[in-house]
């Protein structure tokens, strides 16, 4: 009887009260994480998950990505409604399998002035899916995005400064890979000097508040070849590009890398 008293007292009738809001509150923040952006048509299926605390923290580029990802699913939409009108007989037609695409944010870094995003990108054309990768950095201030040349001098193909950024990133996954030499041609194809590889930037969190200590270069996993499904992150510190540096970008680079680079392994979407 005394168990009893116990068990519907004032006391614990607020401790279930309590307990029953924190279960509700982590179900509810479990489910908010993203704001979902979807298009579909019987000819594909298109989805965009932006992370809510963008739409909280950065809202001038949640407006610029969410206007943006409902062009981009339309576009994606009418190509699979053209490629499947391009089908030369009613029979392939029959068997025709919807595209797929799916596009997620993971935040890379953040400072009360910039943030930057990695874009991951999913698509099945009626088969094996295929991952890209793409990188936001933005300006909060300006309410722009910013690219490598905005960062370093001489940010152009075959460049001084892109060399010299490769040079680090093939020695760094020489050791990801097991390759033997960081001039393999393999190597050599995955970080060549260009900016379609090293715009692919995120910044790198630093051990001094509010300061970057480097970038990390995206290397999505690829279809066919000696690395076929597998991802490489690479942060390169500022060091490596220091004097390359632009002297509005000098004061943002300091100290050391905070975190490991990110891996697809660490997120589903």
């Amino acid at each position: 009887m005394s168990y009893l008293r116990l068990l519907y007292s004032r006391a614990a009738l607020c401790l279930w009260a309590i307990c029953l809001c924190i279960g509700f509150s982590i179900v509810g923040s479990d489910a908010s994480r993203t704001v979902v952006l979807k298009q579909e048509t019987k000819f594909g299926y298109a989805k965009v998950s932006l992370p809510m605390e963008m739409k909280r923290w950065d809202e001038a580029l949640f407006i610029l990505l969410s206007g943006r990802a409902k062009a981009e699913m339309a576009d994606f939409l009418k190509r699979a409604e053209k490629d499947a009108a391009a089908r030369p007989s009613a029979e392939e037609a029959a068997t025709w399998n919807p595209y797929e695409q799916s596009v997620s944010y993971v935040e890379q870094f953040r400072t009360s002035a910039l943030v930057s995003y990695l874009e991951i990108i999913r698509t099945a054309h009626g088969g094996t899916p295929e991952t890209e990768f793409k990188t936001i950095n933005f300006d909060k201030e300006k309410k722009r995005e910013f690219e490598l040349g905005d960062i370093l001098e001489g940010a152009e193909d075959r460049s001084k400064t892109l060399e010299a950024l490769a040079n680090y990133a093939r020695a760094d996954l020489k050791d990801k890979t097991g390759e033997e030499d960081e001039d393999s041609d393999p190597l050599l194809a995955l970080a060549k000097p260009d900016l379609s590889v090293f715009e692919r930037f995120t910044l790198c969190p630093s051990t001094k508040l509010e300061k970057a200590a480097g970038i990390t270069i995206h290397f999505p996993p690829t279809v066919e070849g000696p690395f076929a499904g597998s991802d490489f992150h690479v942060t390169i510190p500022y060091t490596v590009f220091s004097k390359f540096l632009k002297p509005g970008a000098k004061a943002l680079f300091t100290g050391e890398p905070r975190q490991a680079p990110f891996s697809l392994q660490d997120t589903e979407t």
